[in-house]
């Protein structure tokens, strides 16, 4: 995993005090080499964090052998030794071992729309053919990787960090829109906040939606999406899996998720994983270490709010060893980590399970696992979320976004929410379009709202959180759970099979639930227990003090109601207080007396 830069520059480059803080504030993507090339009209740099090919040879910036083509690229492209050995068969030569150069050498000869879907991995990379001038940025299907920019007077800068980014063009004005957005999240399920797709908390900053391209020449940017989840569906492939058994189907739900825990083995540095005790990393685990039996898991203990880890993960460990770790986690330490934490990830928390998460990966970095695989992502795909029961069976509209992509409230910038809805509302469109030729409304209705959620929640929430958690221990964090063919054959699956009761009672990733009892145990078959970090018991009034937030003042937005409204806004001002407070607060400032005490915040 790395950090990318590129600046294509209308005039003169920028200084070079510049750059090197923008590579600076990318180290702990990469520590392990970083570089920056001026040339005409451009500069690309790169922080690098080796996983394939870990010699000097796979530094970037890349050059094909003409120089004509530069890439800085972060990410993996796990399927690369397959795509090597159809390169060579025509005629392409490799000077190294690593996806870099088989990224590169696949769009000369393929060209970008064909590599895209061939590749099976995470990315964002940046392209510049010095032939044309013409830039090209794209950023991987479903946004596992996030890539940053800013057009101006001075060209287009693109980063991985928002940071970097501001550290070329100078923005230092917080978006005020987007925290009207963030705090505007549907209902009372988790304590997430809204992240806009296509937008940062930094004014004048954007983020690359996920499937997208950005494409740059004569000082004029465009974007357009090249990948949509709902563009895996198939009508034909559909009807068919309505009509397979379920061991039929379960069968070759085991063989792609082989085939993905193997792919997300491929590494030259060694490879952990984070180990929940839930059914979905559960799983993952039991294919991967049949592997890789030297595997190294990790899994966190949070006294008195979880029990599954205690109660699932010895027993995977008693049926199929491997070293494992096992980290606790304080309470008392909650608050100070998260503000640690948002101020690190230079946005409010997606979710609050970043500090936890973190502590895994150092844990992981110390133990020498530069790599983790992971559960996440499932429930999207699978539709393993428990809200989904109550939602679906009050039967919506085809047209409603659904509780982790809708909004509910105003405040000083209600155009944002208007931004944010149309844009939802055009996907919501596409989708309903791809799935016309389901005639129950109930299941069209449903399957729109996992690849809606797969679409927008998983890049605008799930994604960007576990790349800042991991990415500030430098550790590469993997998402086996989004193999595209994986995706594929979940989404056309009939919702009987994803978000319905299973056979034990339990809801939610119905076929994914019998291939767990199946081929590991029915031990595994247990019900989520929802938010397992602390944020809920630092969601007191009487612990904050709520009325001198300034970020709620700038954004004119209404004191909190609920406790998860309460998390949102400490969150909020956590990183307003970090980047755009006159003179920053000390945390305890924003605390009572009571809530310093309570967490051990001097």
């Amino acid at each position: 995993m790395c950090g990318v830069l590129f600046h294509a520059f209308a005039t003169t480059p920028a200084d070079p005090g510049a750059y090197a803080a923008a590579l600076g504030h990318m180290s702990q993507r990469g520590p392990d080499f970083s570089n920056l090339e001026t040339h005409g009209g451009f500069a690309i740099g790169h922080t690098r964090l080796s996983i394939i090919d870990t010699s000097d040879a796979g530094n970037q910036p890349f050059w094909d052998p003409d120089r004509r083509y530069a890439l800085t690229y972060n990410g993996e492209i796990y399927n690369h030794a397959r795509l090597r050995g159809e390169l060579e068969s025509r005629g392409a030569a490799f000077i190294t071992q690593c996806d870099t150069e088989v990224l590169l050498k696949a769009i000369i000869v393929w060209g970008l729309e064909k590599t895209l879907a061939r590749v099976r991995g995470m990315f964002a990379f940046v392209l510049h053919d010095t032939k044309t001038g013409e830039t090209v940025a794209a950023r991987d299907h479903f946004g596992q990787k996030p890539l940053y920019y800013a057009t101006g007077a001075n060209g287009l800068t693109m980063a991985s960090d928002p940071l970097s980014v501001a550290a070329i063009t100078g923005a230092q004005q917080p978006d005020l829109a987007a925290y009207t957005l963030y705090l505007s999240t549907e209902g009372e399920t988790g304590t997430r906040g809204i992240h806009h797709p296509e937008r940062s908390f930094f004014a004048g900053i954007s983020m690359l939606p996920a499937g997208h391209l950005l494409k740059y020449n004569n000082g004029q940017a465009s974007v357009e999406r090249y990948f949509g989840p709902w563009q895996l569906f198939d009508p034909e492939r559909y009807a068919t899996a309505c009509a397979r058994s379920d061991d039929e189907l379960m069968d070759e739900l085991l063989e792609l998720l082989e085939q993905s825990a193997r792919r997300h083995l491929v590494a030259d540095v060694p490879v952990g994983m984070l180990l929940s005790g839930g059914i979905d990393s559960s799983m993952l685990f039991w294919l991967t270490v049949a592997r890789n039996p030297s595997l190294e898991t990790f899994t966190k203990l949070s006294p008195g709010i979880e029990t599954i880890p205690l109660d699932i993960v010895p027993r995977l460990l008693q049926k199929r060893s491997a070293t494992a770790h096992f980290i606790t986690q304080d309470k008392s330490g909650f608050v100070s980590d998260l503000d640690s934490f948002v101020t690190q990830s230079k946005a409010p928390s997606r979710w609050n399970s970043g500090p936890s998460m973190l502590s895994l990966c150092r844990s992981a970095r110390r133990n020498g696992r530069i790599a983790l695989s992971g559960g996440d992502c499932a429930d999207e795909v699978f539709g393993g979320y428990i809200h989904y029961k109550d939602y679906f069976a009050g039967k919506p509209a085809s047209d409603d976004l659904g509780l982790l992509v809708g909004v509910s409230c105003t405040g000083k910038s209600p155009a944002i929410i208007q931004d944010y809805m149309a844009g939802q509302n055009t996907i919501r469109a596409a989708i309903l379009e791809r799935l016309a030729g389901i005639d129950e409304p109930a299941e069209q209705q449903a399957q729109a709202t996992l690849l809606h959620d797969t679409t927008t929640f998983l890049q605008s929430c799930v994604l960007p959180h576990s790349d800042a958690y991991s990415m500030m221990a430098s550790v590469e964090l993997r998402n086996p759970m989004l193999d595209l063919d994986l995706v594929g054959f979940a989404v056309n699956l009939p919702m009987r099979h994803k978000a319905a009761p299973h056979a034990n009672g339990e809801f939610g990733k119905r076929l994914f639930r019998s291939l767990a009892d199946r081929e590991i145990g029915g031990f595994t078959n247990v019900r989520k227990e929802g938010t397992r970090n602390f944020a809920m018991a630092m969601a007191e009034p009487s612990f904050w003090h709520l009325d001198k937030f300034e970020s709620l003042k700038l954004a004119g937005l209404p004191a909190p109601r609920s406790k998860r409204d309460i998390i949102r806004t400490v969150n909020l001002e956590l990183f307003h207080n970090a980047y755009f407070a006159d003179e920053r607060r000390p945390l305890s400032s924003l605390m009572t007396t009571q809530g310093r005490q309570q967490f051990k915040v001097a």
